[in-house]
């Protein structure tokens, strides 16, 4: 009975806490979405990164191994088929030492050629 006083005695008062605490908590739980949205964007961009990283690395290789670009993602192709075949034999033999290399292009230029074959491909 002395709980049942207590809150007819203060009802206003009680109903101010609540509101107050009821604030507090939303506030809270707010900053706390937000924070996890913002690492979920975050994530994501990364992944989308490290994807589109694969996916350069992936067309790099294949162009490196001479696989024709039309037919790079074209599985059921039976041309495909028989060049993967052919690949699969003898591994070629490195190119001699006496030969030239080009100069290996710089940091920036390696990431500003990834970002135009990105958009080549997309385009």
């Amino acid at each position: 009975m002395g709980f049942m006083q207590m809150l007819t005695d203060n009802f206003w008062a009680m109903v101010a806490l609540l509101l107050f605490i009821i604030s507090i908590v939303s506030i809270v739980l707010g900053i706390a979405l937000e924070a996890y949205k913002s690492s979920m964007k975050a994530r994501q961009k990364m992944l989308e990164l490290r994807n589109e990283e694969l996916r350069l690395q992936l067309q790099l290789q294949q162009q490196r191994n001479g696989l024709p670009r039309e037919m790079n993602w074209h599985p059921n192709n039976d041309e495909w088929h028989q060049l993967q075949q052919q690949r699969s034999g003898p591994l070629p033999t490195p190119p001699s030492t006496n030969i030239p290399m080009p100069k290996d292009s710089t940091w920036a230029e390696n990431e500003q050629s990834g970002y135009q074959l990105g958009y080549q491909q997309q385009g």
